[in-house]
Parts: C-alpha cells; structure tokens; sequence
C-alpha cells in the first residue's frame, strides 16, 4: 500500500509542476499507422478471454453460494481465483486496444541536463493490473507450496521453487514502482525514456526510423543506433522486460501510455524527420504544435 502511494503521490506532484497542452485535441483526426491498424485481438485470443471472464463469474458465483453455506474456506479460494483471472482478463484486453479519445495531454517538464522536454506519461492503470496478478499470482503459488511442504522431496523442490519466483516477481515489482511512472521525454537532444525496470536516452542523430509495429501487442519502436551518447541504465541486469532487451531501439508498449498512442507516434516521427524542428522541443511551440494536430507524418 505505501508503494501505492508513494507512486500516486510521485504521480501528482510531477503534474503540479508541469505546463499541460491546452485545447489538447487527441489522435481523432491523425491517421493510425499501418502497424498499428485492423484487428489487433484474434479470434482464439477474444474466445481464450471470454471463456477466463465466464470462469471467473462461475467462481464468483461459487463465492456467493459458500458464504450462504459458511464454508469460508471455499469461499477465500474462489474469491481469489476471481480475482486473479479478472485482472488477467482485464489486462490482457487492455494491453491489445489502443487507448481511444485523448487521454491525458502532453506536458512541459525540466530535465536534469538538458533543459525541458515535452513527456509523455505512463498511465497507472496497467501498473496496477500488472502488479496485482503479479503478487496474488505468488501469494498462491506460496500457499500451494507451503500446503505440499510436508510431502518430502516434492515438497521441498515447489518451496525452492516458489522461493526463487517470489524473489524474482519482488525483484521485478519492487524495481518497477521504484521507476514509476514511466515516462517518453522529447527534448532538443533526444529522447529520454524510464521504462519498467531501465531507463535510456538516444540523441536525435542516432535514430534512424520510427515505426508502429506489432510484437504480440502493439509496440511504438524508435530504431536507433548505439554511439557514445547513447546512455543506458539497467536496474535488473539480464533481467527484464522485451522493451529492455531492444537497447540501444526505445520501445514502448502503447498500453503504458497516458496520451493516445496514435498522437505519441505522430510526434516522435514527424520531430525525427524534421531536424530542424526539433530545437523548439521544450518549448510552447512544440507543445501548440501537437495540441493543433500539426506534428503528425503522412501515412
């Protein structure tokens, strides 16, 4: 819980101090990428989520019907079980859709050295479902193997083995709300991202495309090349997320940010192909700029 507040509060202080695009108009009229457009959720993948949504109302149903029996054991169990495959459901759809309407605006913010930038924020909501089916994911995987301690060699090997998921999933969750919120800054200089568990900048003169592309969900990938001004940050080593494993490439998973994606896309392409634009990065030019629906490319 204070991990909870912590990043709320991180949260709103980072947007007191920060001017927000006025009359902010969203990605309604910027035209999706071609990566990015059809159907994003296949059939296998709306039936899998439809079957998960009706066993988790089955259990929540079963819930119901143990508290009228008072067999409180079945009712914690199916209680959780819902739980659980409710925020799978629910992280799941969230992670194929692209955010429709707006979203929240753009903003100003100071860098530590290299003046403003215009940032775009991650959004708490996918950190809370990742967390929460994270954590609950161990709390019963811990009781399960705490439950088949006793049973001698099978029992020690799930309490090795759930020992190790428990460190890692902490390792990872720790480090994930120690960074939150995530952040895509644009400045003059380039491109500063903090992701789950690493944090980046590429100069502009290292990127070399920016494209939509699709890696399971959809993902915003700013192809780049490595060079002495490229700096990188790891916070879990070889661990990490596919985001991480893409340096010296900034990548980011549409479902992480606040703003419309489309409207993220548009930015970071048009600014990379108009170098000698990018000076007012930082500036209300550029902030006027996104919110008229001016920084976008052709498609």
């Amino acid at each position: 819980m204070d991990a909870w507040n912590s990043l709320f509060q991180r949260s709103r202080r980072m947007r007191a101090h920060q001017d927000p695009a006025r009359g902010f108009p969203g990605a309604s009229a910027l035209p999706v990428p071609t990566g990015w457009a059809g159907r994003q959720m296949s059939v296998l993948f709306t039936f899998s989520m439809g079957f998960l949504s009706m066993l988790a109302l089955a259990m929540v149903a079963g819930a119901v019907s143990a508290v009228r029996s008072g067999e409180l054991g079945a009712v914690v169990v199916l209680a959780v079980g819902a739980f659980i495959l409710a925020h799978v459901v629910a992280f799941s759809v969230h992670s194929r859709r692209l955010r429709r309407g707006a979203g929240r605006p753009p903003a100003l913010v100071d860098l530590p050295a290299s003046g403003r930038g215009v940032r775009f924020a991650y959004s708490a909501w996918p950190y809370y479902l990742l967390v929460a089916v994270l954590v609950m994911s161990v709390l019963v995987t811990g009781l399960v193997a705490v439950a088949a301690a006793t049973a001698g060699v099978v029992g020690v090997v799930l309490v090795v083995a759930f020992a190790a998921l428990a460190v890692t999933v902490g390792w990872f969750v720790v480090t994930m709300l120690r960074l939150a919120p995530g952040e895509l800054v644009l400045s003059p200089a380039g491109i500063h991202h903090r992701g789950l568990t690493f944090t980046q900048f590429v100069p502009w003169r290292d990127v070399y495309q920016v494209s939509a592309e699709s890696i399971h969900t959809p993902i915003l990938v700013v192809k780049a090349n490595m060079s002495d001004d490229t700096r990188v940050r790891h916070y879990m080593g070889r661990f990490g997320t596919l985001e991480s494993r893409l340096v010296p490439f900034v990548a980011v998973r549409p479902y992480w940010l606040a703003t419309n994606p489309v409207t993220v896309y548009h930015v970071v392409a048009f600014y990379h192909s108009h170098l000698d634009l990018q000076p007012e990065l930082g500036t209300l030019l550029a902030m006027e700029r996104i919110a008229n629906g001016r920084a976008k490319v052709p498609q």
